[in-house]
């Protein structure tokens, strides 16, 4: 839940302060004084809060208030302590009035909440529902969802305009062509050698070293800045009904110079800037001797073409130009290995030193073979019983769709709500149309309705909590974002979704592999991944920073929450932690030994390397910076929001920003700037908060490396060292980032919290109000007797009475 303490509503109309309430005294002699009509700091009138508890127009306001009392936070230490009874029986007097108005706020509720499918909810949706695949963030498919501190399906957020009416009908043609195509579309499996792609056949190529007695085949040399075709849009035919899942074999190696980079190829759709949007990513730790074969899956909209493009920070064109690279890409360059380069083109470009070792970073492919589109028989289970026979009666036809429209809409559904899309049915036989093309004109109504693209709870009569089949959709929402399976709908339809059945089912989600949306999902939604890369870093103060490397850190975040959540390990991990989940471009950036193998896998840490946990990760680090610098109180800002899930005031109007270092004075550190930035008495409250959260870091830069000195492009003398010292606003000291995370460890039941209460805006789909307050509590409890296990408290949520009401 976030309250932020001066993000205030300023109502003129408020109610007057009423002597009547007892802790009126305790108000007027610690708080109104600063929160008054004589002076108003953070915006707060508290005189003026209404004292109407049961309508709750100011109640998050009340309940901060006791938080902060409670905390030891007002009245601040240069003003008259009250006792500990009198803080004791304030707390008491405002809490209870607080809960007195609860059931009244519960009925003043709208009867019926709709809850609009986010993007991605939208697409395993119609996967789960039809068997088939779309892409809903396509340019000109979905509109993106507006997001509200990092979440994609806040209900308040997500609205509908005309043009998401517009592209839902489009989408929905699209699937159910896909799910019932006009021809069958038959998976086909093409093999590309490299004398192929890169020679055209090679069969002068291939001549070529017959001549020399040369028996090794033709290999595809791609290096930095050349990009070979990795799909061309005919090798399957035209016609976007092939659009479809699709698996890719390549036989492939690389060559890595002496303390150069790993190379990596990036598979992707040409985007005309020389660079390609990346599917799939891959960095190339087999030697040239020993060629690996690596398969994977990707969807693919078709027609459509790829490249490979080997990307590396230490390019070839940064001292050899496009000469060399056109010598090394014209079809005179013969390639088989690099112990016949020199024999095969002695005039060419250099690849290789003396000793043999390749000068750059380049792959090297032999073959690849792709086969789709693929489609299991569980996908095509899915859609047996949605089209009824070709000599079906009304009747059946009516049963049929109304079985389509249960599972489409999450709910059992009356015939009469079916009329419209029967009358359409109906109208298109009339017109000529056959059987089938009539029918999915009725099926096109269904999946445009809003009992579709809505999650809707509660009906025409008030209630607090949900029904069963409400609670199975908010349970597989939560889990799999995604409709629920059969399983659940059963549970539902017999009224089992009660205690140890419940149980059951929420244990069953755990383990499905549809979990791993959860593990997609929520974590990246929790942290805010979706900043990582908005400032692009300036290359020439970060030559070191890559789109791969980028990639790699934001992957980092996703798998390392999937360990602590697959191995239900405690949540101090996300603090800190020996290990973390990293790949070769990242084990290069932190200068941990290198895998011996491709992909993310589970590394060990030292006390050298300065990582472990979740705030020292590089995509941590680098969604907080500008591009340019880092920015420590935007780090507190998140630290505030992510691990406590509090959300810092917004600054004061027209305050100056941090200027850069004039040239003709002494460098400064940010963290000096910030010192003199908050003598503003305004700014000093909050920042004496925010900044040691973030100031604890001041040792990692704008992308997340670690130094010692932090760099001032302008001004006197050398560079400053930096200093990640600081104290929290109890008054606990640190000294740096390592010191900094103890002192989180010794706060875990406040991350606990805090982590409970994102979990469940996630799974409520809303902000959380001080209603909810004994709710989160319960969960907390739970969590805690769980030994603070990350799946346990996922389990809990699941489980918890705030699930079940509305």
């Amino acid at each position: 839940m976030r309250l932020s303490f001066m993000m205030l509503a300023f109502f003129a109309g408020a109610s007057i302060v009423s002597a009547a309430e007892p802790f009126e005294a305790f108000l007027q002699n610690h708080c109104i004084r600063c929160h008054g009509p004589e002076t108003v700091e953070r915006d707060l009138r508290i005189d003026q809060l209404s004292r109407d508890f049961r309508s709750g127009q100011d109640g998050h306001l009340w309940a901060e208030i006791v938080e902060r009392i409670n905390a030891g936070e007002m009245p601040p230490e240069d003003e008259p302590q009250p006792s500990e009874n009198e803080i004791a029986t304030v707390i008491s007097q405002l809490d209870s009035r607080i809960r007195e108005g609860r059931a009244a706020r519960m009925a003043a509720r709208p009867p019926v909440s709709h809850y609009r499918l986010s993007r991605r909810e939208y697409q395993n949706t119609i996967y789960d529902l039809l068997g088939v695949r779309y892409d809903p963030s396509q340019p000109g498919e979905l509109n993106a969802d507006p997001l509200w501190h990092g979440f994609e399906r806040i209900g308040s957020q997500l609205s509908l305009s005309p043009s998401h009416v517009e592209r839902y009908y489009r989408a929905s043609e699209i699937v159910l062509d896909r799910a019932f195509p006009e021809h069958p579309v038959e998976s086909q499996t093409i093999r590309k050698t490299a004398a192929e792609i890169r020679y055209n056949g090679g069969q002068r190529q291939q001549a070529y070293l017959d001549r020399f007695g040369i028996k090794l085949p033709l290999r595809a040399l791609i290096f930095p800045g050349r990009e070979l075709q990795a799909l061309r849009p005919h090798w399957f035919g035209a016609g976007a009904s092939k659009s479809g899942l699709y698996r890719a074999r390549l036989q492939i190696s690389g060559v890595r110079p002496p303390y150069g980079q790993t190379p990596h190829l990036r598979i992707g759709k040409r985007t005309g800037e020389g660079t390609n949007e990346g599917l799939i990513e891959l960095d190339i730790l087999a030697p040239e001797d020993e060629p690996e074969i690596i398969e994977f899956e990707v969807f693919l909209e078709m027609p459509t073409s790829l490249d490979f493009n080997v990307v590396v920070t230490d390019i070839i064109s940064r001292d050899k130009g496009g000469h060399h690279r056109n010598i090394l890409g014209g079809s005179d360059y013969v390639f088989t290995h690099t112990s016949e380069t020199k024999l095969l083109n002695p005039t060419g470009p250099k690849l290789f030193d003396e000793n043999g070792n390749g000068i750059f970073s380049f792959v090297l492919l032999d073959w690849i073979e792709w086969e789709g589109p693929i489609e299991s028989d569980a996908e095509r289970a899915t859609r047996t019983d949605i089209m009824p026979p070709g000599d079906a009666t009304l009747e059946v036809v009516v049963q049929h769709l109304n079985r389509f429209a249960q599972r489409a809409w999450r709910r059992p559904v009356a015939d009469d709500e079916l009329r419209p899309y029967l009358e359409a049915y109906e109208e298109e036989l009339a017109a000529g149309e056959d059987r089938k093309s009539a029918y999915q004109v009725a099926l096109l109504g269904v999946l445009n309705s809003r009992n579709f693209t809505y999650l809707v709870e509660g009906d025409t009569q008030p209630r607090e909590r949900l029904n069963d089949w409400e609670l199975a959709s908010r349970l597989s929402y939560f889990l799999w974002s995604s409709m629920p399976d059969q399983a659940l709908f059963d549970a539902a339809a017999e009224g089992k979704l009660t205690e140890d059945e419940l149980a059951k089912h929420v244990d069953r989600m755990l383990a499905d592999p549809k979990m791993d949306r959860f593990v997609q999902d929520f974590p990246r939604q929790w942290l805010q991944l979706h900043r990582v890369g908005m400032f692009p870093p300036d290359g020439k103060l970060y030559p070191e920073y890559d789109v791969w490397l980028e990639a790699s850190m934001r992957e980092e975040v996703i798998q390392y929450f999937r360990e602590v959540f697959a191995s239900n390990l405690s949540i101090d991990h996300f603090i800190t932690s020996d290990w973390t989940m990293a790949n070769a471009r990242l084990c290069e950036f932190y200068g941990v030994t290198m895998p011996k193998t491709s992909g993310v896998q589970k590394v060990s840490l030292k006390p050298e390397h300065h990582r472990g946990g979740l705030l020292t990760m590089g995509a941590i680090l680098g969604l907080t910076s500008d591009g340019t610098r880092h920015r420590p109180v935007h780090r507190g800002v998140w630290i505030s929001e992510a691990i406590f899930a509090k959300t810092p005031p917004p600054p004061p109007a027209n305050v100056d920003p941090i200027e850069p270092n004039p040239p003709d004075s002494p460098k400064a550190t940010i963290r000096q700037k910030i010192k003199a930035h908050t003598q503003n008495a305004n700014c000093a409250a909050c920042h004496r908060n925010i900044d040691p959260l973030g100031l604890a870091f001041d040792q990692f830069d704008a992308i997340g490396q670690w130094r010692t000195h932090e760099r001032v492009e302008k001004g006197t003398g050398a560079d400053p060292p930096v200093d990640p010292s600081g104290e929290m606003p109890d008054g606990r000291m640190f000294a740096d980032a390592e010191q900094f995370k103890q002192l989180l460890l010794g706060d875990r039941d406040r991350f606990l919290q805090g982590l409970v209460e994102h979990l469940c805006s996630y799974g409520l789909r809303r902000v959380l109000t001080v209603d909810d307050q004994e709710d989160i509590q319960a969960i907390v409890e739970e969590a805690k007797r769980k030994n603070y296990q990350l799946k346990d408290i996922v389990r809990a949520v699941a489980l918890s009475d705030i699930m079940k009401k509305r």
